[in-house]
């Protein structure tokens, strides 16, 4: 299965970074899956941006968003962190 996946990711342009482990069914699978994201939620990571950058990224994705579903500012930033980090040579 996991041919599959990596198969179906690139054909979508995506990257498999990792697996959902598997919480179970019923009430307590989807009890616990709840925990994890607010878990995820509750445990936020700050990222102060300079306001003219914050201004640019909010115009990088007004644009992205013109091709198809509305992008989010921080969304375009990690992007662009991700990229920035893949090619850094560490």
């Amino acid at each position: 299965m996991a041919e599959n996946i990596d198969r179906i990711a690139a054909k979508l342009g995506a990257t498999v970074v990792g697996q959902v482990p598997d919480a179970g069914g019923g009430a307590f699978g989807a009890a616990k899956v709840a925990a994890d994201v607010a878990r995820l939620r509750a445990d936020p990571r700050p990222v102060r941006i300079a306001p003219g950058t914050f201004e640019k990224l909010a115009r990088l994705a007004e644009r992205a968003s013109a091709a198809g579903p509305k992008v989010d500012p921080l969304d375009v930033a990690a992007r662009l962190l991700e990229e920035a980090v893949a090619a850094a040579e560490v």
